[in-house]
């Protein structure tokens, strides 16, 4: 089995702020910290990766990400690894075991090392994992905030040539998002689409109030109606609306909820499951015929490309519209262009590509 040597493993610490904060699970965010992964081959191929879990989402808290990334600098460097696709991710769930290391963790060494065999197959990681998937990556538009907020939002993304959005609901003040709904419904061209996000935060009567005021009209799907799995069945009943899972994934596997009235979607952040677990989620959905939605965890442009590389795996636009809102990012060139296109060259990252405030943002841990 032919194999190249890792020959060294850098991790640098990064502190990017944000445009403007957001929100996640009720928890405010304003910049958001973690580690780039940089691994280098005795041949001098490179690969990429991000360690950044997301307050409010992710299990793992950073300092507790940060101890275990220095475990597998240790463990890693010096080793032999195969340069085969099948291979290399055998290889990985062997050396970063599910059960040893957390999320954030395996999706950053994951993709450093994965992307560092694609390169010295001279391919993009979605290339590299499956050959023949071919053409560009899309992406909806995140909205989230006041009235105000999305109505701004909206224009500047529609000006920007985005069908597809993705808007923060669940709010106690239901007349409130009901209302933001037919304000983004009223300035969105007739044939884009409106994904909605609730989080679990309703009951089951409210959620179906929600549904019922706002109509279907070119919803896409709604995201965690309620908070309880067990009423699913009995919201997508009452209101015929597809329904997409991101928590309750977290709760119950995909194939417990097999068959499910309603459910049509199934959202999926790598930086909370890794690459490993992501890849073999997707091969269960496939065989549910399930859609799977790759979303971000408002990762830098570094954790961003390699979500693109597997997005492209699925055949649907992904939820990656979140690098809007950062201030400044470590890419000299973003990810996600005009109309939440991702062009087929933003697939490949090389150092050439980093800002020159990578320097001053990160550090070596």
């Amino acid at each position: 089995m032919a194999s190249i040597g890792i020959q060294s493993i850098h991790c640098y610490s990064f502190n990017l702020p944000l445009a403007h904060p957001f929100f996640a699970r009720e928890q405010e965010i304003k910049a958001r910290q973690g580690m780039v992964v940089h691994v280098i081959s005795d041949y001098g191929y490179m690969g990429f990766g991000e360690i950044a879990p997301l307050p409010g989402v992710s299990l793992e808290p950073l300092n507790k990400a940060l101890y275990q990334a220095d475990i597998l600098v240790r463990q890693l460097k010096d080793l032999q690894a195969p340069i085969e696709a099948h291979f290399i991710l055998e290889w990985l769930a062997d050396h970063i075991p599910e059960t040893l290391f957390c999320p954030s963790v395996r999706f950053g060494f994951e993709s450093a090392i994965i992307s560092m065999m694609a390169n010295f197959h001279n391919q993009s990681v979605r290339s590299f994992l499956k050959p023949g998937v071919d053409g560009e990556v899309q992406s909806a538009g995140l909205l989230q905030g006041t009235p105000a907020d999305i109505v701004r939002q909206v224009r500047f993304l529609s000006s920007k040539g985005y069908t597809t959005y993705k808007l923060n609901v669940g709010s106690r003040n239901i007349p409130l998002d009901v209302q933001k709904v037919h304000d983004v419904r009223r300035m969105i061209t007739p044939g884009a689409k409106l994904r909605l996000d609730a989080n679990r935060a309703w009951r089951l009567d409210e959620a179906v109030v929600f549904a019922q005021n706002i109509g279907k009209d070119r919803i896409e799907y709604i995201e965690e109606p309620v908070a309880d799995s067990l009423q699913l069945e009995d919201f997508a009943r009452r209101t015929d609306m597809p329904i997409a899972l991101d928590e309750t994934l977290q709760d119950k596997a995909l194939e417990e909820l097999a068959g499910r009235v309603g459910v049509a979607y199934a959202v999926a952040r790598p930086m909370t499951m890794g690459v490993i677990r992501y890849l073999k989620f997707l091969d269960a959905a496939a065989q549910m015929g399930t859609h799977v939605i790759v979303s971000s965890a408002f990762e830098s442009g570094v954790g961003m490309t390699m979500l693109a590389n597997l997005a492209a795996l699925t055949h649907s636009v992904a939820n990656l519209g979140t690098a809007n809102w950062f201030e400044e990012d470590l890419l000299l060139r973003p990810v996600v262009v005009d109309a939440g296109r991702i062009p087929v060259d933003r697939l490949v990252l090389e150092t050439k590509f980093f800002h020159p405030i990578f320097s001053n943002r990160v550090k070596v841990v």
